[in-house]
């Protein structure tokens, strides 16, 4: 696992150890990135269920200007800690030590981005994740909603939002999504 592109392009990162956590692999970043563009200048970016925090800090790399890293496991928060401080992106970034909920909650920002890769078998997390990114409506008006999962099982894409485009990767799929503008002023 590496930094793909931007100013730390190459850089090795750790993953933290077990099978709590699945980091994405490079060849689906990289085409993730390929999508969304390769400059992020001034952007602020959420890496939720962030593992080793290695999309964030991709973000990071390619000129993003804050990125908040959300997990509940110590030991993927310290992965985090370690890989910040490897790339000195330290200055960069907000670490939250916390479950979803409450996490969420408490956050006052809008962002740009946001990469959510729940576990694959925890299909509720994505329910409540779109919930309460609706409700606290911290996706920016034209922001971005990235979302990783097993393809084997169709995303169910929460009230509020719309695929904007779809990409299997074996048994990973990608979707990006943006606020569903139908639905009303949800953004606003």
């Amino acid at each position: 696992m590496r930094i793909i592109s931007g100013n730390r392009r190459g850089l090795k990162l750790k993953a933290p150890e077990g099978f709590d956590t699945r980091p994405t692999e490079d060849r689906v970043k990289e085409s993730v990135f390929n999508i969304l563009g390769q400059n992020f200048f001034d952007d602020i970016i959420l890496d939720l269920f962030c593992g080793s925090g290695a999309n964030g800090i991709e973000f990071i790399s390619r000129g993003a200007k804050k990125a908040y890293f959300v997990d509940k496991s110590k030991e993927a928060i310290d992965c985090v800690k370690y890989n910040l401080d490897k790339a000195k992106f330290l200055d960069y970034a907000v670490i939250i030590e916390d479950h979803l909920n409450k996490a969420l909650r408490s956050l006052d920002i809008r962002f740009d981005y946001i990469y959510m890769d729940p576990p694959f078998d925890r299909r509720d997390l994505y329910k409540k994740a779109f919930k309460l990114i609706r409700e606290k409506r911290l996706l920016k008006p034209e922001g971005q909603l990235i979302v990783e999962y097993n393809s084997d099982i169709p995303l169910l894409i929460g009230e509020g939002f719309v695929e904007m485009k779809n990409k299997e990767y074996g048994n990973t799929s990608i979707s990006i999504c943006g606020w569903d503008i139908d639905e009303g002023n949800i953004c606003g």
